[in-house]
């Protein structure tokens, strides 16, 4: 969900993918998961592994993972760089990543002073604020817009509501949620009967998610499709998925004359 909202968040902040660094308050398995996929796809794009990890840096409790800290799980080592220690916002003002994401599970972690330094920084700040639920946001949609003068890009593991601003447009905040990409992956899996799911199949449908946003949803703050579109979204994600399936040829059925239409056919409808 977060590697779809950043593919989204270029078209904003016009700069290529690969190009993209990318900060993590919250070093566990949720936000070096995200950093794992994050990784194969700046691998697709045509960065060695090496360089594709040092494009994308944490935060933990203890400050900066860098080499030498003695508290590092094996998860973290990856992504250990050599670096001088230090805190949250000096590590910001260091490194300076175009893209903060945030998986802490504590509210408030994004301070005043995080948004403000990533908005210095940047003329289009990326911010996820990803923890749930809304309670444990890292900033709420409001703050991030208000902390950077409007000009974040902003996405939320929780809803928030639509902002008015003052200037008399309306935001309306992404929210990264997993039932956008899981019911397409499900579907495409099962619909061609995959042997197995592999990382391609997930960056497949990060990219087929990131293709159903609108330049109307983006104009509007939105990196995610509206969910009233979901079916649809699904099924585009689902065909993707089937899709890279037959091509690494780990479809266990023979590949269909559509294989959206096939798709199609499985989806359940519940109008009768």
């Amino acid at each position: 969900m977060a590697l779809a909202g950043v593919y989204a968040a270029t078209c904003i902040i016009d700069r290529a993918f690969k190009d993209l660094r990318a900060m993590f308050l919250g070093a566990g398995s949720a936000a070096t998961c995200i950093a794992d996929l994050m990784v194969e796809a700046l691998v697709t794009e045509g960065l060695n592994r090496e360089d594709a990890r040092h494009r994308l840096w944490f935060v933990d409790v203890n400050g900066l993972v860098v080499r030498g800290r003695k508290d590092l799980m094996a998860h973290n080592e990856p992504y250990a760089h050599d670096h001088p220690p230090m805190e949250f916002v000096e590590a910001i003002s260091a490194v300076k990543p175009h893209v903060l994401i945030g998986a802490t599970g504590f509210p408030g972690t994004f301070t005043e002073q995080v948004i403000r330094t990533m908005a210095e920084l940047n003329e289009r700040p990326v911010i996820f604020a990803l923890s749930n639920p809304t309670s444990r946001a890292e900033c709420t949609a409001e703050q991030a817009y208000r902390w950077s003068e409007g000009r974040v890009v902003f996405a939320s593991g929780s809803p928030f509501p639509r902002l008015d601003v003052s200037n008399g447009a309306t935001w309306r905040p992404a929210q990264g949620n997993n039932v956008y990409v899981f019911p397409g992956v499900g579907l495409g899996v099962i619909g061609c009967e995959a042997k197995r799911v592999t990382e391609e199949m997930f960056l497949a449908a990060a990219h087929a998610l990131a293709a159903e946003v609108s330049e109307e949803n983006l104009n509007a703050g939105a990196l995610y499709p509206p969910l009233g579109q979901i079916r649809s979204v699904s099924l585009a994600i689902a065909t993707a998925v089937a899709e890279e399936a037959y091509r690494q040829d780990l479809a266990g059925l023979p590949r269909p004359e559509s294989i959206r239409e096939h798709l199609e056919g499985l989806m359940y409808n519940p109008t009768y």
